[in-house]
């Protein structure tokens, strides 16, 4: 059977310890590929020399630059922007890939109820991170995970039964560029970073377009490497806090959301507070303040495509398992 043509986008900034690395296995990857296969890093405006060696030793990497920095979800689209094939594979600049990762992760896609894929996450000790398999429920103002085993995988596997998430996440999926594109990508509201990714699997879960787990698939990643490298702890956490309670805001009814989750959340905040932690407060107000653009995120959503609330969402993915 034909397989499919692949473009592995890769954002960097600020790379140059990792990068080298990281290139090196992508394209020992792609040499293992039976189907065509092109590697695009997107450079955000590197200040360190990540852009020489990229050009020094991987010429055949097509390279895209921005001349200012325009944080994760812009580099991602400037890479499917010059990608020039079917299928995406999105990957962190300090994603470690298996050499045959790649064939097993883009053939789902040709079900047409599939919109991604996600392969089987592992940390630097070889532990399976909860992000290959994106399993939440909905609870007091919070999306909390699902604990799995790959026991649990082989289960699953031996009824028949789909490994079904929420989303893939951004720093090692694959997608069919087409419907990347249906979907407008990456939202600009969660700038710079974080759940871009569980945003864009929950509105194409509204479409009837699944996510999948792959664990034939596997890569080695050290969750949130880059991001604790670049920024400073307090920043990240906060970013994370107000990007959760953004994408909660926005798929959750109006009425759900003030009398269900708000109650919840400030009583964390306040005993985060009473504990002298004040992050959980700054990344609500942060949040607060872009009311008028949730708003009008939503609104846009609402009319671009089929809404589902995300109570409902969650229920059709568990009902596919």
């Amino acid at each position: 059977m034909p397989y499919a043509s692949v473009s592995i986008v890769i954002p960097n900034f600020n790379g140059e310890a990792i990068i080298d690395r990281t290139l090196s296995a992508v394209r020992a990857a792609a040499r293992v590929y039976p189907g065509p296969c092109e590697v695009v890093v997107v450079d955000d405006a590197s200040t360190d020399h990540s852009v020489d060696l990229i050009l020094e030793r991987h010429p055949e990497v097509s390279l895209v630059r921005h001349q200012a920095n325009a944080g994760f979800a812009e580099a991602v689209h400037s890479g499917v922007a010059h990608a020039s094939h079917e299928v995406l594979i999105l990957l962190n600049s300090d994603v470690m890939p298996s050499p045959e990762f790649i064939a097993p992760l883009v053939t789902p896609l040709t079900d047409e109820k599939i919109f991604a894929t996600s392969p089987l996450v592992l940390d630097a000790s070889g532990n399976p991170d909860f992000v290959s398999w994106t399993r939440y429920t909905l609870a007091r103002g919070k999306l909390k995970s699902c604990p799995w085993t790959l026991e649990d995988v082989r289960r699953y596997r031996a009824e028949g039964r789909p490994l079904n998430g929420l989303y893939a996440s951004g720093g090692s999926m694959a997608v069919r560029r087409e419907r990347f594109r249906q979907l407008g990508g990456f939202l600009a509201i969660y700038k710079p970073f974080y759940s871009e990714d569980s945003d864009l699997g929950t509105r194409a879960w509204m479409r009837g377009w699944a996510t999948c787990f792959v664990p034939e698939s596997k890569v080695e990643h050290s969750s949130g490497s880059t991001i604790n490298r670049l920024f400073q702890a307090r920043q990240v956490r906060a970013t994370r806090i107000r990007n959760q309670l953004i994408y909660l805001a926005l798929y959750t009814a109006p009425r759900d959301f003030l009398l269900r989750h708000l109650p919840w959340i400030l009583l964390r905040a306040l005993t985060r507070l009473a504990r002298l932690d004040t992050t959980m407060l700054l990344g609500l107000l942060k949040a607060l303040g872009l009311a008028r653009e949730i708003q009008d995120t939503r609104a846009r959503i609402r009319a671009s495509q089929p809404f589902k609330t995300l109570d409902l969402v969650l229920q059709d993915v568990t009902a596919c398992r």
